[in-house]
């Protein structure tokens, strides 16, 4: 037997099917010079479940020398992509060509151990086992670190249009048009962006323009909102307004303590929380009652940002009630459809919500109001137009 071909084994409990896997998931690599092809990481698989488990305990021979027609047929590739395959591998430290160049590839098997071997070798895949557990891990941990900065990157671009200073804004589109960065992959361009996103912020504060920048989303992009009401956008109250006219029934606090446990939990525990975090808080709610992000936007250019806010509080507020109690929310979306029709109904399912515990809403006085829903109309828009007739802000 070859000793310079012998290897020294595998890991105890790692199969070699377990090293194809491996060997699959650190194809992308963190570089360009860790990357290996789709048709590279094909061959090395062939290669690998080509041998026998044998070949793979410390001290033994473990390679294949099948002729590469034979197998560039069976893998339906021509043999130049075969052998441009195996120069990728044996490059990337995977494979050794211990054949002659051109030359027929030979072995020799006694009592079924390799004993002689003229063609692929995988020592260098099996000693070098470590190397490729350590670059998964790896990894593991840039990825970790790009989702981090990507979410670092979108908060900071929150913070710069919560400033509504009209220049900051329009710098930060410049460094990243429309602050998407889902996209990129690079962890070096994300740390870029995020300090010189960060740079603006510690800039002095800039006087803001005619328009002020809704608190957007990477996924939602509500138009700007202009200061002075124009005849086109005055068939509704702005969010100030709305602030104004409810100030002294509806609060950032009031509406935090009407809300749910788990929405509660989306909201700050070392601040009070205001309109902001109510709204970022119901957008991430939204996806607990199958309410669409295109369904989250209409609603906030149609009813401002806050008052969508509260219907899906309330939404995920009455979601929670017993099966059988008539007020349930079984549908999210429905019920945020019959809010965008009937926004008077707002304010009043609010005021039935004071004073009653998470889990419960009064249900006998509505009982004598609420009839059975019209064809075509869902049972929650029955409901809410109830609640609006109580309250006398709907005309029966």
């Amino acid at each position: 037997m070859s000793i310079s071909l012998a290897h020294n084994g595998l890991p105890s409990g790692v199969s070699h099917f377990s090293l194809a896997d491996l060997i699959e998931k650190i194809a992308p690599g963190t570089c360009r010079a860790e990357y290996l092809s789709a048709t590279a990481v094909r061959v090395l698989k062939h290669y690998l479940l080509g041998c026998r488990s044998s070949d793979f305990e410390r001290g033994k021979i473990c390679g294949v020398w099948e002729q590469p027609q034979t197998t560039a047929q069976t893998l339906r590739i021509s043999t130049k992509v075969l052998h441009n395959a195996e120069a990728e591998l044996e490059r990337g430290g995977f494979i050794e060509r211990t054949h002659v160049p051109h030359a027929r590839r030979t072995g020799q098997r006694r009592n079924g151990v390799i004993v002689s071997l003229a063609g692929i070798s995988l020592r260098p895949l099996i000693d070098g086992y470590g190397r490729w557990k350590a670059r998964l891990e790896a990894m593991d941990l840039h990825e970790r670190a790009v989702t981090s900065l990507r979410h670092e990157i979108v908060m900071l671009g929150r913070e710069i249009r919560a400033t509504q200073a009209a220049a900051l804004i329009e710098e930060a589109e410049r460094i990243l048009p429309r602050g998407r960065v889902s996209r990129i992959s690079s962890a070096e361009k994300l740390e870029a962006l995020k300090v010189m996103l960060e740079a603006l912020l510690v800039q002095p504060k800039l006087p803001s323009g005619d328009t002020k920048s809704s608190h957007r989303t990477e996924e939602i992009f509500a138009p700007n909102i202009p200061v002075k009401d124009s005849s086109k956008n005055r068939s509704r109250p702005t969010d100030a307004q709305f602030r104004a006219d409810r100030s002294d029934e509806i609060s950032p606090a009031l509406a935090a303590s009407l809300a749910s446990a788990d929405y509660r939990s989306l909201l700050p525990s070392d601040r009070a929380p205001g309109w902001p975090d109510i709204v970022d808080a119901s957008a991430i709610a939204c996806c607990w009652h199958n309410v669409s992000q295109p369904a989250w936007a209409e609603a906030c250019e149609k009813l401002g940002r806050e008052r969508a806010a509260l219907c899906i509080l309330v939404i995920d507020r009455n979601a929670r009630l017993p099966s059988e109690h008539r007020y349930r929310a079984r549908s999210g979306r429905k019920c945020l459809s019959g809010l965008l029709r009937n926004a008077s109904s707002l304010l009043p399912m609010i005021k039935a919500a004071k004073g009653y515990p998470e889990g419960s809403l009064p249900d006998r006085q509505f009982e004598p109001e609420v009839s059975a829903p019209r064809t075509g109309q869902s049972f929650a828009g029955a409901c809410l137009s109830a609640l609006a007739k109580l309250s006398g802000e709907v005309q029966p």
